[in-house]
């Protein structure tokens, strides 16, 4: 039997132990509900059709600044980082297996909350399979782009402070870019919705080859 790619086994390993101790997606999701609640008492019900899919969208932007980077800062914290420097296991393969687990955790918070959200704001969507498709985008490169900044930032003392302050300027491109996706899907015009679609993937495309050419430089410094 084939061994697994060891971006798979650090994949894996990372989802073993969140799903023992439940600490980072529990906390996600409960922040997730609390957010969505708050903004159904906030905002009309007459502007709930018009700015839904902003807000949803904002829902995960900050829920991902607070869970994504905990792939890396638990290393960290549990003392373990060195041990992944010094296995025989390239920084790019670590970073990928980093990866893979939040987009997973990315995967598990859409399931539980989309439907939620779409029932508390009594949103109807036009084009869903494209909506859900736009929004699984971007949460991937916005998942890819946190990935690959918390490298950066996972040895200062304000590492939890620091990584929005980085985050928000770089994601610039991929959040107005879903936003205008997501508003076209729920109203049906996707006339024209290939145009913001390839700006996130070209993004994506170009921080994950980024990424990849500098973890060995960034694991290291």
């Amino acid at each position: 039997m084939p061994a697994k790619p060891k971006f798979l086994e650090i994949a894996c390993k990372d989802i073993t132990v969140e799903f023992r101790s439940k600490s980072t997606v529990s906390l996600m999701i409960l922040f997730s509900l609390i957010t969505s609640m708050l903004f159904s008492i906030t905002v009309p019900v007459f502007y709930a059709q018009e700015i839904g899919s902003s807000l949803l969208w904002l829902i995960f932007i900050f829920v991902g600044m607070l869970g994504y980077a905990r792939a890396f800062i638990r290393e960290v914290e549990l003392e373990t980082l060195e041990g992944l420097k010094l296995a025989p296991i390239h920084p790019a393969s670590i970073l990928a297996g980093k990866m893979l687990y939040n987009i997973v955790l990315m995967l598990l918070m859409e399931i539980v909350v989309i439907p939620i959200f779409v029932g508390v704001f009594n949103m109807s969507i036009a084009r869903p399979i494209v909506f859900l498709a736009v929004l699984t985008l971007g949460n991937t490169a916005f998942a890819i782009t946190i990935s690959s900044l918390a490298i950066l930032i996972i040895k200062s003392h304000s590492k939890e402070l620091l990584l929005p302050v980085i985050a928000f300027p770089v994601i610039f491109p991929v959040v107005s870019s879903t936003v205008f996706a997501l508003n076209m899907a729920v109203k049906g015009n996707v006339y024209g919705i290939e145009s913001p679609v390839k700006i996130v993937i070209s993004f994506a495309a170009i921080v994950l080859s980024v990424a990849f050419l500098t973890s060995e430089y960034a694991f290291t410094d």
